[in-house]
Order: structure tokens, then sequence, then C-alpha cells
């Protein structure tokens, strides 16, 4: 049965092949969820109890500055092609917090992406990356404007943030993108019931699971509606369970090619949570989480008139952190990533390609985050993946060097499902391959940081493609003011 399975896997993936649809979505998103991924800001949220006498002026903090970097990075593809790009960027934010309870931020980003002759990713070239506003939202926190206005403390709380905003839902793997949203969150004593309602912004922020479809890195509409209750105990461990629905509003735009049929793209789906998140010790800290999805998802045109099938599918991590207390913070990290995949898709986040007539799709698929590596980069599907990471600041003793940080972090990937595929061509061998990273964080002054990153990916068996070893390399500079 094996056999015979992979035999019409083979002969779809070369008919794919021959209208050019495949091997263009795979280097697209590929690349472009792998630069997405590079930095990720948080914003402190630190006020002392306001004098309400002053004056509206003299009872605001206003924040304002900037950040200029420039960044170069080197890619070694499957094929081993290198493509090279420069990257400068300006981002200037500010931030204003009226009484505690008010918060308004903005977030402007400047970024110019310039290719070495022939090594556009995406076939547009030198360009500026838009959008330009790319976070803006008010929040809201009542416990703050109590103790502001009425000068009390209460032990319930009711925060919301609207606006433009990143949202990382539970550990990340359902959601982790750019979202017009409405967040409110409900506290009462060890209890908090967190909301989201909100849309993708589409634009060229959000690069869509699904390569098959026309624009799916320039214009993604994609709703989530969801709720998270969770508890915490007294020695600081969460534990939470969550729902959240996700509603295609792509809409059938067409696909990236002209395949002769008409095809459906409609993917709707819904996740249930359950995790935690804390520490066994003051040593030892620990996160986990479990994903199951289920909905609705369109079948593969290329095999048969589209229908509507049953999404199956499930994911997991766990990672446990080990803090040595040493004078160099050095910390060690495992990390385990799990996801299933469907044995009856040719491409694993695809429509065209994607699940056979008649059968349940088990492909996880999301617009979630996972760290896979800065070679690899592979979304989450069809994977198990184990990381093992460990980081120091080796000089503290040294004035000049103590913000200088050092790592490394090991992966080792293989199929979950042998006979399932990933987002490139494979075998029917579970072992996709190993892959070292060092990274390097320096910050030579208050206001200038350098920053390094090398990966190799060394292919296993299961990379039907080039066994070429991939690389990926990182250098940035960056000046805040």
């Amino acid at each position: 049965m094996r056999n015979h399975r992979s035999s019409w896997r083979v002969q779809a993936a070369a008919g794919l092949a021959s209208i050019g649809a495949a091997g263009a979505a795979f280097g697209q998103a590929d690349v472009q969820r792998r630069l997405e991924r590079a930095v990720r800001t948080a914003d402190p949220s630190e006020r002392l109890r306001i004098d309400t006498s002053l004056t509206l002026g003299e009872r605001s903090y206003v924040d304002a500055g900037g950040v200029a970097s420039l960044a170069f990075v080197n890619l070694n593809d499957e094929n081993n092609n290198a493509r090279r790009l420069w990257q400068p960027e300006v981002t200037l934010y500010a931030r204003a917090v009226v009484d505690g309870a008010h918060t308004f931020f903005g977030r402007t980003r400047f970024q110019y992406r310039a290719f070495s002759e022939g090594d556009s990713f995406d076939e547009r070239g030198d360009r500026w990356v838009d959008p330009f506003i790319d976070r803006y939202w008010y929040e809201f926190d009542s416990r703050r404007y109590a103790a502001a206005y009425e000068g009390r403390t209460t032990e319930t709380n009711f925060n919301i943030r609207l606006g433009r905003q990143f949202v990382d839902w539970g550990a990340g793997l359902a959601l982790s993108e750019n979202v017009y949203a409405a967040r409110p969150t409900f506290e009462w004593g060890s209890w908090s019931v967190d909301g989201i309602a909100g849309v993708t912004p589409g634009d060229k922020s959000v690069v869509d699971f699904d390569a098959s479809r026309k624009d799916f890195d320039s214009a993604t509409y994609r709703a989530y509606f969801g709720g998270r209750l969770a508890y915490r105990t007294p020695g600081s461990k969460e534990f939470y369970a969550y729902v959240l629905h996700q509603e295609d509003q792509n809409g059938n735009n067409g696909p990236r090619v002209n395949l002769g049929v008409p095809v459906a793209f409609e993917y709707d789906s819904t996740y249930v949570g359950v995790g935690s998140t804390g520490s066994f010790s003051k040593q030892w800290l620990y996160l986990g989480e479990f994903v199951y999805e289920f909905g609705n998802s369109q079948s593969d045109p290329l095999r048969g008139a589209q229908t509507e099938e049953d999404i199956r599918a499930w994911a997991a991590r766990g990672q446990v952190t080990y803090l040595f207390g040493d004078p160099g913070r050095t910390r060690f990290e495992f990390e385990v990533l799990l996801a299933s995949g469907d044995d009856d898709r040719l491409i694993a986040s695809d429509t065209v390609g994607g699940n056979l007539t008649g059968t349940d799709d088990e492909g996880f698929n999301s617009l979630g985050f996972a760290n896979t590596g800065l070679a690899f980069a592979a979304p989450l599907s069809n994977l198990w993946s184990m990381r093992a990471g460990i980081s120091s600041f080796p000089f503290n003793t040294i004035r000049e060097l103590g913000d200088f940080q050092i790592g490394l972090d090991l992966f080792l990937f293989n199929k979950l499902d042998e006979d399932a595929p990933i987002d490139e061509f494979t075998t029917t061998d579970r072992f996709l391959g190993f892959e070292s990273d060092v990274y390097l964080n320096w910050r030579l002054t208050s206001d200038l940081a350098f920053a390094a990153r090398y990966g190799a990916f060394f292919p296993g068996e299961a990379i039907g493609g080039s066994s070429h070893t991939r690389m990926f390399v990182f250098l940035g500079f960056t000046l805040s003011f």
C-alpha cells in the first residue's frame, strides 16, 4: 500500500512541477516567513500611582524614540544558490500613558530591501517594504484607573487593547501575527479570561500558510475569535485552556497560476488548546502546550472535483530551561515541537496539491510561530523537531564586554508521518536532517548594538532534492535614539 501511495504522490508532484506552481510558492513562502520571524519587540508597561491634582500634561508620560539599523542577509538555499540582501531600516515610535490607565502607542517602520542582481526572493526586486505604519493601539486598564482617580486597589481588573497589534496567543502555535483586534482581559484573584476578535491586516506584513493562493504574501484576510481561561497559582505557575476560531475571508481570488480548473479556497479552523508555564524551582522553568485543530478545508482541485472535508490535526510544544545561576547568566534550553501531517497531501499547507477528496485533512496549519532553525525554517506541519540550546555572557567581568552574549542551538528534524509531505519534496524516509545555529549579541554602547546569526542545515535522507548544506547568515547593527 505504501508503494502504491508513493507512486501516485510522485506522479502528481511531477504534474505540479510541470505547471510551475509548486516551486515558486515554496521559495517565496519559505524565505518571507523566515525574514518575518527575525525580531519581535515587547512593550514595557510600568507606572507609579498618579497625582490627579496635576494637569493632564503633568500627569502624562510620553516616550518617543527610534531605531536605525543596517542588516545583511546571505542565504544558501537547497539548490546551493547564494542570495544576498541588504536591509537598512528606520523605526520610529511614540508611547503616551495618561494616569497609568490610558496608553497610546504607535510605530512606523521604513524598511528598504536591496538585493544582489537576480537575487530577489519574490521577483519584485529592490523596494520599500510596506506598511510604513505597522502598529498602533489604545489600551485601558480599570485597576490603574481606580488607583489614579479613586485611590483604591481592586481584586478585579478589566483591561482592553484596541488597534493594530501583535498577538501571541498561548504558546504561539495557533496564532502569532499582526492583527487588527480587540483584546479584552478580565482578572479576578488568581483567575483571568482573555478574549480576541480581529482580522489580519491584509498587507505584506502577513504571509499566509497557503502559498498556492494568489496574493498569499500581500493580501491575507483571516478573522480570529476566541477566549482563554487561565489560573495562576501562588507559586506563579499558570494553567490555561483556550478556544480560537479562524475564519477564512480571503475569498476565491484564484490560484497563483492558471490551472485550467476552478479552485475554491476556504480553510476554516478552530483550535482548542491546553497549556501551562511556570517553574519547578528557582533554576528550572517550563512551558508546555497541546493544540487540537478541527474545522473544514477544500480538497485538492488537481485530483478530482473539490469537496469540503473535515480537518483533524494537532500540534504540541514542550520546553524546559535550566538557569545556572552563575555570573555569566548561562542558561540551557531543551525544546520539542510536534505537528501532525496528512499522508494523502502532496504539499503540506496548500489547497492546490492539498488534501485528497473523500479523506480527513490531518495536516496542522496555522498562522502561529515556532523556532525551526535559521536555515531550515520549516513551517509547523508534519514535523517532529528537537532543539538543545545554551547561551551565556562569558565576559561579564570585563566592562567593555559585559553585554557580549553568545549562544548555540542544535536541532534534529524528522517528519512525524514518514508518508506525509512537508513544504518541499521528500521521500518516504523520516529523517529530515540536523542544524546548528550560532548567534552573538553585543551591546557596544548604551545606544549601539551588533547582532550576528549563522545557521547551517545538513539535509537527511528524507530530503528528496539537493543534499547541499543550506546556510543562513545575518549581520546587523542597531542604533537607538
